[in-house]
């Protein structure tokens, strides 16, 4: 039996499977919205590399291309061509994704602080003054507009995305008043510039999930530039209900999600990003000590998915298809690692041996379901 046709049995068995549920269920109700997960590996090789397009493309309706390496603005702002790095980078990614799958394209204009303009793209050749140069401009700056539009412009191009998300968690509590501002306005320009350029594809920015009251003024600032409410979340994080260490989903607070999709129920909603862990997470440098199992893992993915079919949400995007320490580990090795890559590496739906956990069959499941 073929790779594909044994993919194809083991739908349909779960389907079969799902036919033992209460009385009441649907086992064969649509879904409103599209599946998938990013192409995160669980380890730096051409082998897991293969193993999470595998994922993407036998179990996913789209994948999320997520673009977070910095921006080559001199590159940019003259129009000269797209970085080699970066092309080889595009061409690599659509020729391992499947024809056939829908593509979300996540580009930040953040860097990792989510509360300062992104860094000079990463491989860029240019001289250290070229990027001193464009590290001082304010973001609101007409050159940053213009670099950024043009950046994100080839991505459009090569990638034919159904959806783009152009500003990456741009609502954190902890942006400077001043900044905040410049970043508003920088978002305002690109948008419109962006919905001019392509009028047919929806454009958002995406939401961190948190019950800082900042987040919620921040976002609701944002509202006029978005078409979605697109969500990433890590509520085992920073809920307060995991205060204790505890991330039980059953113990969120009411109305968590919602009070963010309600900050303009007239726009759909989507989940940009979002997983959880299901194995203890410690990082004592950020003072993080939180429990994690399977059953809490599985339980929040139920959360999300019936949130998202209740709401008619257009697309999920589970951040990794697997656990990733064997990339911790090599990061670690040459240098490269830091402690916030840490927060996901246990939030695969298959463990770092490549063992389904209780969540990847739920996702199967739902997968199986037609999307309507």
């Amino acid at each position: 039996m073929s790779l594909t046709s044994f993919r194809q049995l083991y739908i349909a068995i779960i389907l079969i499977l799902s036919l033992g549920c209460k009385k009441g269920d649907s086992p064969l109700q649509q879904r409103s919205f599209y599946m998938g997960v990013t192409p995160w590996p669980a380890d730096f090789t051409v082998a897991e590399v293969d193993t999470s397009y595998s994922f993407i493309n036998s179990y996913c309706d789209i994948v999320s291309h997520h673009f977070d390496e910095g921006i080559p603005y001199e590159e940019a702002i003259k129009n000269s061509g797209v970085p080699v790095a970066l092309q080889n980078d595009i061409n690599y990614r659509l020729l391992k994704t499947a024809s056939s799958k829908k593509i979300f394209l996540s580009v930040s204009a953040l860097n990792l602080t989510r509360k300062e303009k992104s860094d000079y793209y990463s491989n860029s050749i240019v001289s250290d003054s070229i990027k001193n140069y464009w590290k001082q401009l304010d973001f609101d700056n007409p050159k940053i507009v213009t670099a950024y539009v043009n950046y994100i412009s080839w991505l459009i191009d090569a990638c034919k995305p159904l959806y783009i998300n152009f500003g990456v968690e741009s609502n954190n509590p902890l942006w400077e008043a001043t900044a905040f501002i410049q970043y508003t306005n920088f978002i305002n320009k690109v948008y419109a510039q962006l919905k001019t350029k392509y009028p047919s594809i929806p454009l958002m920015v995406s939401f961190i999930v948190d019950e800082n009251e900042a987040s919620l003024t921040n976002a609701r600032k944002l509202l006029p530039y978005t078409d979605f409410i697109a969500l990433s979340a890590y509520p085992y994080v920073t809920v307060s209900s995991s205060a204790t260490g505890n991330t039980n989903p059953d113990l969120f607070p009411a109305n968590y999600f919602e009070k963010f999709i309600q900050l303009d129920v007239s726009k759909p909603l989507a989940f940009a990003e979002t997983s959880y862990i299901a194995e203890p997470l410690s990082i004592p440098s950020y003072n993080l000590q939180k429990d994690g199992t399977e059953e809490w893992q599985d339980n929040y993915l139920k959360k999300i998915l019936d949130l998202c079919q209740s709401h008619n949400a257009k697309f999920l995007i589970w951040f990794c298809s697997k656990d990733y320490d064997g990339a911790v580990a090599r990061m670690k090795q040459q240098g490269l690692y830091q402690d916030l890559f840490g927060f996901w590496k246990d939030t695969g739906l298959k463990d770092e041996n490549g063992r389904e956990r209780k969540a990847m069959r739920r996702w199967m499941e739902w997968v199986a379901k037609a999307k309507g």
